[in-house]
């Protein structure tokens, strides 16, 4: 066996386009140690090692130009990237062991209960799909799912549809250009801000971790038709 290797052999063995080799060594990032009187690529074993480190990188999301400066400027060897990588990889498993633990209790509180909408677990779901341990305490989300399994169901409803409501009225005021600051589109964001803390149960902490959970997720919170403009122009108007 040859001890180098052609772009066409590291393609292959790699996964990458011959073309994305190529680039890589446009760039400066990845290039070959050796070249033939012909002026084709050879890769050796150090070469290799190299590549290694990139892709295991580049399984980081790192983008390329971040990958470069990093090999140009770190002490870090082949060692240390793959124990970056088996460390990230350890947590994501943790985080989605986390995750099945929640979805399963879950399901055992949703097969308890014939009351609980469908609306409300799409929403449950839709928490517990995002990594909200970002967000809430293992605590705080216990607290959130007692009170949502001990309140009646036609008061959730009642909850809810107050709570729509109120977002209507206040998204209707801001695409009216009606002020932040005017005296009727603070009375709604007011009440809006007493019913996030019947929603936590008084818990100002919940209230505040589930205000910034829906800022930065919008997929959930348009799902209330709650976006990142209309939070703004709410913080805006209970702002003294």
């Amino acid at each position: 066996m040859s001890n180098y290797w052609t772009t066409g052999q590291l393609a292959a063995l790699t996964g990458l386009s011959i073309r994305t080799l190529r680039y890589y060594d446009q760039i400066g990032l990845f290039s070959p140690s050796l070249y033939t009187k012909a002026g084709h690529r050879r890769y050796t074993s150090e070469d290799m090692q190299l590549l290694l480190q990139i892709l295991v990188l580049k399984k980081m999301h790192l983008p390329l130009e971040e990958i470069k400066e990093i090999i140009r400027t770190s002490s870090q060897n082949l060692l240390d990237t793959l124990d970056q990588q088996i460390n990230r990889i350890k947590t994501e498993v943790a985080m989605q062991q986390k995750l099945l633990h929640q979805l399963e209790q879950t399901r055992v509180e949703a097969a308890k209960s014939d009351r609980i909408s469908f609306e409300g677990l799409t929403s449950l779901f839709e928490l517990i799909r995002l990594n909200h341990s970002n967000y809430f305490t293992e605590e705080q989300l216990q607290k959130l799912r007692e009170r949502y399994l001990n309140t009646n169901d036609k008061v959730l409803k009642q909850e809810e549809k107050q709570f729509k409501d109120l977002l209507k009225a206040l998204k209707d005021s801001m695409e009216k250009e009606i002020s932040s600051q005017d005296a009727s589109v603070q009375e709604l964001a007011i009440k809006w801000q007493e019913l996030t803390r019947i929603f936590s149960d008084g818990d100002s902490e919940i209230t505040k971790n589930a205000e910034k959970f829906y800022a930065e997720n919008p997929q959930p919170a348009l799902h209330y038709g709650l976006d990142s403009t209309l939070y703004k122009y709410i913080q805006e108007a209970l702002e003294e």
